[in-house]
């Protein structure tokens, strides 16, 4: 027992910088959990080991796993060794936001790690069955080492993988014994030793803040939880294992670089769960991406087995699948879509005390550490077993990938040709980082069978000059289908027990979204083509920008059409900068203005002798091509520029509410939306000083998705702020306690209106036959009254009773999607949806489901309208009405259960309301999703920075 205490004391003097009474050591003997419970007695690192290496307790001041390594520990450990040891090399790939570096670890002999790059080249020419020959393949993999990627830690406070990672580089680096020597003569093992620093590090200070002087063993406690935003996520507050393939973060970004270049035969990715749970490992349930080669299935049974008798040989509990699945491809087991084994350790987390157990067992975070360093092991000694057979398998998934008969061969991804050129441009830079291949054609291709985002099977097609043609038959074809194919496939065995849970538990066995369609994120439009393209195609490049900027015009502009255009306008009016933007397309020397195009004058900006030289560099920063025009003359009825369509920005300034009670990763999306897009000053403020905090600083304010309702003070304190002239754009959660009766504004959720039902059909009808107005001229002209006139409603249909409706209601909310992508149709006359199309994919989950009466716009909603003469009558469709010679599409991409297609049919997913002064802009969702949803961010940057100018009062210095 005492070795343990004095040990303890040890740790936290280290730790803390504090001495420990000797009543601290008495209140650890006295408490109810006494130090025998968390004495780990079986060695982690139990073999002989070079004195010529640094022992990790020597840095660290304590064992491995007694306590958590900080970022900068690891860091000097990784340092020292880097000097002692022959057999590792280490590779900084990335640095965080916030500055600190991403390593990986190569570690082998040195003989192969002198021939490094040699390795990779050979690696790199068996990846294209294209360019190699069958007996070239052979000799390649005769003659390779086996190649491991062990990552750890990726979610921040999941702790216990990177401390196991500095037991594993210290026992590959270190021990003499021949099971560790003989293995690296044929094996390299990269090491990423931890994933997400920026995250360590929040988590590591709290232990600090935390840390009694006895053990705590209460997994409620904040020395187990941590404080929000939690150590989970990166400085921008990013789940950094869902953006293996949106690429938006600088970890991920050299992460998936060095995967890729390495392309490992097994990668490993350690994390922790509930600290009630135990130890999960792969392989993974169903669902299972159908795109993963079947091999990797199969050699995901034999390491799993392997490592699942190494846990019973020490008497460890262990579980496979249960609820790991591997749907959605954003995941770290991305690298399956490149030919990677992919094994999945999810040990059960606590901090470093331990945790008390429901059979009364204290399990300690040391024991925690030497579970993942265990499996790390055992599954290094399968690959070492496996490695050719492993490798000739992925040679013939190379071959099937680009062969004729296989079914990537007769498919091919088309982005149509479009103006938002910087979105275009962002798609490509993804796609491209990954390797994937991109044409483009010069002329217009006629093309046969063709699938549209909608699902419409076409027999022919015309693709428009200057689209990017992807054909699904090159090297990376899984990954391409898997990313870029409008619905992923769900087995009829899956939906079955999805609709059973669903069910007999109001629950899903969906663990992530199921829809992720990248076109459809982007808002970009387009077709698969049941062809491989080749033909008449040239790779694909950005266009170049030549900025020629007519200095002595008298108005500049930028096409509104392109995302880019909302920085521009924001970046000027940071710098005091009068900008308008135009809410009507228009024409002026030649050159077409779309709505939306951001207007700068010489005349409103008079005392401004330095417009042009901002003007150009912004715009060159943006890489955005500016028109020049010396007269605002529109001809015919195109609007000119002194008329009412060029409307008069106001600078906006911005402030997030954030902390507890609202959803880190929607504020952190926030937050970097701001900070990546717009480059423009803004705040954050703590939700709960709302009420005492000085609102006039701001004239926009965003609720991002909460979970908490606000206090009447806090409502009070924003209404009144609306009023004078405050845009509030409030998103998911945050929106549905707005669209309350205590709330703010007219827009309601759906539970709330089904009792006038009617009154919010009338609104739909009115606003549908505003945007598809067909004019009987006879009928105007006529002198006598018609008695037969035709109205929105049909008298003969008779909306179901509220009560009916309500309990329509509760059944359909069970049926709510994990994440589905639905069909939203856009108001392309507001000022809001500027740079959007006609349809708008918008990605729907478990949020509150918005109507409005009229009193507010409905800016987007939930389905589009398509011809079906067929339909020869009016429908009803719960609370609406659907019109005669038309069907209602809803669902584009994911599951989505028929009853909440039906639910969420004709509701608002955007919503603006004038109020006082001011405006309420609402968001079904969250825009911003994963910084991956291109499309809908365009209508909250819309709202962020135009919002002040156009929806509110400007204010006015007199």
């Amino acid at each position: 027992m005492f070795p343990y205490i004095k040990n303890f004391v040890f740790s936290a003097i280290v730790a803390t910088a504090t001495v420990v009474a000797k009543s601290s050591v008495a209140s650890i003997l006295m408490t109810p959990t006494s130090a025998m419970d968390l004495l780990y007695s079986t060695p982690i690192l139990n073999h002989t080991y070079s004195d010529n290496v640094t022992r990790p307790e020597d840095v660290l001041g304590f064992e491995v796993g007694q306590r958590v390594a900080t970022p900068a520990q690891i860091s000097e450990l990784l340092s020292r060794w880097n000097t002692e040891s022959a057999r590792l090399q280490i590779v900084e790939y990335a640095r965080t936001h916030e500055g600190r570096p991403l390593f990986s670890v190569f570690i082998s002999t040195p003989e192969n790690l002198a021939e490094l790059e040699q390795i990779k080249a050979k690696i790199g020419r068996l990846t294209d069955a294209r360019a190699v020959k069958e007996p070239e393949a052979k000799a390649i993999i005769d003659e390779l080492p086996a190649i491991a990627w062990m990552a750890y830690s990726i979610h921040g406070n999941e702790t216990s993988g990177a401390d196991s990672a500095i037991a594993s580089i210290y026992h590959l680096i270190a021990s003499t014994e021949p099971s560790v020597t003989d293995m690296l003569k044929n094996m390299v093992v990269i090491i990423d030793p931890m994933m997400n620093p920026d995250g360590r590090a929040r988590f590591a200070k709290s232990l600090e803040q935390y840390r009694g002087t006895a053990p705590n063993v209460d997994d409620q406690s904040l020395l187990h939880t941590g404080d929000w935003p939690y150590g989970r996520t990166n400085h921008y507050f990013f789940d950094l294992n869902r953006d293996f393939y949106f690429l938006t973060q600088p970890e991920t970004r050299g992460r998936v670089a060095m995967i890729n270049s390495w392309r490992p035969q097994l990668m490993i990715d350690g994390h922790e769960m509930d600290s009630q749970d135990t130890f999960l490992m792969g392989p993974p349930r169903q669902p299972l991406n159908t795109n993963i080669d079947t091999d990797l299935q199969r050699w995901g049974r034999v390491f799993s087995e392997e490592q699942g008798a190494a846990f019973d040989a020490r008497g460890w509990r262990y579980y496979t699948g249960e609820w790991f699945e591997n749907l959605y491809p954003g995941y770290s087991n991305y690298a399956e879509y490149r030919g990677s084994v992919h094994i999945l350790y999810e040990q059960s987390r606590m901090a470093e005390d331990g945790v008390r157990r429901p059979e009364g067992t204290v399990q300690t975070y040391q024991e925690s550490v030497h579970h993942q360093f265990e499996s790390t092991m055992v599954n290094l000694q399968t690959l070492a077993k496996h490695s050719k057979a492993m490798y000739r398998d992925y040679w013939d998934g190379r071959k099937y990938n680009v062969a004729k008969n296989s079914p990537f061969a007769d498919r091919s991804y088309v982005v149509l040709a479009n103006e938002n050129q910087g979105r275009m441009n962002a798609l490509a830079e993804v796609l491209q980082a990954q390797g994937i291949e991109l044409f483009t054609n010069p002329d217009a291709i006629k093309v046969g069978a063709t699938t549209l985002q909608s699902g419409e099977q076409l027999k022919s097609f015309e693709v428009p000059a200057g689209s990017m043609i992807i054909p699904n038959r090159q090297p990376e074809a899984p990954l391409i289908a898997a990313i870029m194919e409008f619905d992923a496939s769900i087995s009829d065995a899956v939906l079955t027990e999805e609709r059973e849970k669903v069910l007999r538990e109001g629950a899903s066995i969906m663990y992530d979204t199921t829809a992720w369609n990248l076109t459809m994120m982007y808002g970009l439009p387009a077709v698969t083509v049941s062809t491989e393209l080749s033909q008449q195609l040239t790779p694909w490049q950005a266009p170049s920008v030549t900025l020629a900027l007519d200095a002595d015009a008298n108005a500049w502009w930028v096409n509104g059409i392109d995302d880019r255009s909302v920085a521009f306008a924001a970046r000027l009016l940071e710098q005091e900068i009068q900008v308008r933007v135009i809410d009507r397309a228009t024409e002026f020397s030649g050159r077409a203005l779309p709505r939306g195009s951001v207007f700068v004058t010489a005349m409103d900006n008079p005392n401004r002798t330095d417009l042009p030289a901002k003007i150009t560099e912004q715009a060159s920063l943006l890489n955005l091509d500016v028109g020049s025009t010396q007269s605002g003359y529109g001809p015919g009825d195109l609007p000119d520029w002194g008329g009412e369509h060029f409307r008069l920005l106001t600078k906006p300034q911005i402030a997030i509410l954030s902390q507890a009670g609202f959803s880190s990763y929607d504020v952190g999306v926030s937050w970097w939306s701001i900070d990546q897009f717009l480059g423009i000053r803004h705040s954050q403020l703590d939700a709960g000083y709302i009420n005492r905090a000085d609102l006039r600083r701001y004239n926009t304010i965003v609720a991002p998705n909460g979970y908490r309702d606000l206090g009447a003070a806090e409502m009070n304190a924003l209404r009144e702020w609306v009023k004078q002239g405050g845009t509030l754009i409030a998103h998911d959660g945050s929106a549905a306690t707005l669209a309350t009766e205590g709330g703010i504004g007219t827009v309601r959720g759906i539970q709330d209106s089904l009792e006038k039902a009617q009154e919010y059909d009338l609104a739909l009808q009115r606003q549908r036959l505003s945007q598809t107005v067909n004019i009987d001229t006879s009928a105007v002209n006529a002198r006598t009254v018609n008695a037969e006139l035709s109205y929105p409603w049909d008298p003969e249909l008779e909306l179901p009773s509220k009560e009916e409706l309500k309990k329509r209601d509760e059944w359909q909310r069970l049926f709510m999607p994990s994440g589905a992508i639905v069909a939203g149709r856009t108001d392309t006359k507001h000022w809001l949806t500027f740079g959007t199309e006609e349809t708008l994919p918008l990605l729907y989950g478990k949020q509150p489901v918005l109507m409005t009466n009229g009193a507010a716009e409905a800016v987007v909603r939930v389905g589009t309208f398509t011809a079906n003469d067929a339909v020869e009558a009016k429908r009803i469709l719960n609370w609406s009405t659907l019109p005669e010679g038309e069907d209602l599409q809803v669902r584009m991409s994911g599951l989505l259960w028929p009853e909440a297609a039906s639910r969420i049919a004709n509701s608002a997913y955007l919503t603006r309301e004038r109020l006082g002064n001011g405006q309420v802009i609402l968001f079904s969702g969250q825009p911003n999703f994963r910084g991956g949803a291109r499309g809908t961010l365009r209508l909250w940057l819309n709202a962020l920075i135009y919002g002040p100018g156009l929806g509110a009062e400007p204010s006015i210095d007199l």
